[in-house]
């Protein structure tokens, strides 16, 4: 037997994965075959004096007359799919020809150049920087949410690169950041503000307690990172992404050191201004992708201004930059052509009704740690954090009441299994686009994706348990 051969029988599940446009399709294929297998079905939904949006009644699930998704339907999902999630890819074309503008300058180089010099000459140890930068984009998406993390998974993976780390560490160090900050911050509207409303709670009740799972979720997201990054210190051929071409996010190494000029300073500070004003933006003003986009637009066009381009030479940079984006941007509107196949089968809530049934016979700690998984199986098919509440808290909160959970623990359980999924889920538009960013396939980043996910899940239900002991 060959080499070639031995090797190829060596390899894993999630390392024969196809093109993620492949696989996403399939799951639409999937979901449409499923609407012709599973029983078509709908609760009731209502909505309530002052509601915006519709809440399902529970209890109230009954069969209906089939509707299975055809072929031409299959293809129609995709457009409608983009057209539903239409901002956020906007976003991640606009964030990324306003940093291709700004990358162009040289500043982000030069800046990450310079401040990695002073770091090597100061031998400041780099788990600590890997750490610093964590718990940075930890915070930013406990404020702005996981989009935060798109516009710069390009600069934490230089600072990764630059400190003789691979992708891998860049995207822990950003996207895990960024994800567990979003996942575990006590303010999440989405996901917390949704299910509170559901439930008739305080809005943003309970904080102490999520505060906590939130400083210690980052840190495990540090431990991670960390652990990954002195593997492949040690050994670099075990580094996950060993043969991909990285050469278009590498800082280009300069014999006479990095330096920065006035210009670049400008520039840099034109960065600066962007980030506060999208964190003021959603923390104060309610700003979201919409808002964001346009903060970045003026951003990108800013930053080429003051470095000294002409308007049309930053508008040709624009153009190049939306346009390396746009393969990325399209895979969130494939994403959630699923749901839309989903939706249309009607067989979306036949599969909520299914998963949730069998919790009613459990004890407290475990019917909370099943929430959390059935959750999770069901944020598969429903990408949307605000769009998963208003589809499963009106069934899971009378659940959680039947097997002694407090509304509060309820919530909190609905929280992880929204979230902590969405460092693996090929579904998570946001996810799959910042892979596509790293240029980190699928496949490559799923070991370590699962070790995050593995990880979070044990430190969630460790919480939860202690939120079901101390009555919370």
């Amino acid at each position: 037997m060959s080499n070639e051969n031995v090797l190829t029988q060596k390899k894993k599940w999630y390392e024969r994965m196809p093109h993620t446009y492949v696989i996403l399709f399939l799951l639409i294929v999937i979901a449409a075959i499923l609407t012709w297998v599973l029983p078509a079905g709908q609760f009731e939904r209502v909505i309530p004096e002052g509601a915006t949006r519709e809440y399902v009644v529970p209890g109230t699930y009954t069969q209906t007359e089939q509707q299975g998704v055809g072929i031409f339907e299959i293809i129609k999902a995709i457009p409608k799919g983009m057209d539903g999630a239409c901002t956020i890819i906007f976003m991640i074309m606009i964030s990324t020809a306003a940093f291709h503008v700004i990358r162009s300058t040289g500043a982000l180089d030069n800046g990450i150049g310079s401040a990695m010099q002073k770091v090597k000459q100061a031998k400041v140890p780099g788990y600590v920087v890997i750490c610093t930068v964590i718990f940075l984009f930890s915070l930013l998406g406990v404020i702005v949410g996981p989009e935060i993390q798109l516009p710069f998974a390009v600069l934490g993976i230089s600072i990764a690169l630059s400190l003789g780390y691979d992708t891998i560490v860049g995207l822990g160090m950003v996207a895990g950041g960024g994800f567990t900050g979003f996942a575990f911050g006590p303010i999440n509207a989405a996901v917390i503000g949704s299910a509170h409303a559901i439930m008739g709670m305080e809005t943003f009740s309970g904080q102490g307690l999520r505060w906590g799972l939130w400083f210690v979720a980052t840190v495990t997201v540090c431990i991670v990172t960390c652990l990954y990054a002195r593997k492949i210190t040690k050994n670099p051929e075990k580094s996950l992404v060993k043969g991909i071409n990285i050469s278009s996010l590498k800082m280009e190494e300069k014999e006479e050191g990095y330096h920065i000029t006035g210009r670049h300073k400008l520039v840099l500070l034109v960065l600066a201004l962007l980030l506060v004003t999208i964190i003021i933006g959603a923390a104060k003003l309610g700003w979201y992708l919409t808002e964001m986009s346009a903060v970045f637009l003026i951003g990108g066009v800013l930053a080429g201004l003051v470095y000294g381009y002409k308007i049309n030479k930053v508008i040709e940079l624009f153009i190049q930059g939306a346009a390396s984006a746009a393969s990325v941007a399209l895979i969130v509107g494939i994403a959630r052509g699923i749901q839309v196949v989903l939706e249309e089968g009607l067989i979306l809530d036949t599969i909520i009704n299914t998963l949730s049934s069998p919790l009613q016979d459990c004890s407290p700690l475990i019917g909370a740690v099943l929430i959390t998984l059935v959750v999770g199986v069901i944020h598969f098919f429903i990408p949307s954090g605000s769009g998963l509440a208003y589809a499963t808290m009106p069934i899971i909160g009378p659940l959680g009441e039947l097997i002694g959970i407090s509304p509060q623990t309820t919530v909190l359980a609905f929280q992880i299994g929204a979230t902590v999924p969405n460092f693996i889920f090929p579904t998570i538009g946001a996810f799959m686009a910042v892979l596509g960013l790293a240029k980190v396939p699928l496949d490559k980043w799923m070991p370590f994706g699962l070790k995050l996910v593995g990880s979070l899940f044990v430190v969630s239900w460790i919480f939860i348990a202690i939120a079901i002991q101390i009555g919370y």
